[in-house]
């Protein structure tokens, strides 16, 4: 059971790292210039972007910039941090509250996590701040100080408050949906658990 004392650190929490963020004006401009593309399918004004009219050298560059910036997909870091702490997939699944199902389907090639599920993952595997961030990521997700939610996420990595019950009750403390429900009993005869 969480401490009053934490949950009043969690009011400061927000009251100290929210920030509002206003979204710019965006009504087009009162007149826009109709485009105009040049015989080579670039705008004149672009000219002078691409040095030399090297394209194949832009290219070349680009293509370094997203090579460099590829980072493993979720659900071979899921993998990875699962084996690196000795969890089998049935302890992991189980402590992020998670289908064995929706397990072996995000282990899937091409599946993307929604950003509660990622969540649900990341405290199950007890991820701080920093390598809970880089975790989200990978699935495609950031936590915005725009958004109490995040916030509650954020300050729970911090405080190293990874129980589940524990997040859903900080939550409601700050007025926010649960981030998840707990699985329900299974009842009648015990059914093997197969290892996704």
């Amino acid at each position: 059971m969480l401490s009053d004392q934490i949950r009043e650190e969690l009011k400061r929490y927000i009251k100290e790292h929210y920030k509002f963020i206003s979204l710019p004006n965006l009504r087009p401009p009162a007149q826009t210039a109709p485009s105009r593309v040049h015989a080579k399918g670039l705008l004149p004004e672009m000219k002078g972007l691409i040095p030399g009219g090297e394209l194949n050298q832009v290219s070349r560059v680009l293509s370094g910039f997203v090579k460099k910036k590829i980072r493993p997909d979720f659900a071979h870091l899921l993998e990875t941090l699962r084996t690196g702490r000795g969890m089998s997939p049935a302890d992991l699944y189980k402590a992020a509250w998670v289908d064995r199902r929706l397990y072996s389907k995000i282990m899937g090639p091409g599946c993307r996590p929604s950003k509660d599920t990622a969540l649900q993952f990341a405290f199950a595997l007890k991820l701080d701040g920093a390598d809970m961030d880089d975790f989200l990521q990978s699935a495609g997700f950031v936590l915005s100080e725009s958004s109490v939610r995040d916030l509650v996420f954020q300050f729970c990595a911090d405080r190293g408050i990874h129980d589940l019950h524990d997040v859903n009750a900080l939550l409601f403390t700050a007025d926010q949906k649960p981030l998840c429900t707990e699985p329900e009993k299974k009842t009648g005869p015990v059914m093997e658990e197969c290892d996704a």
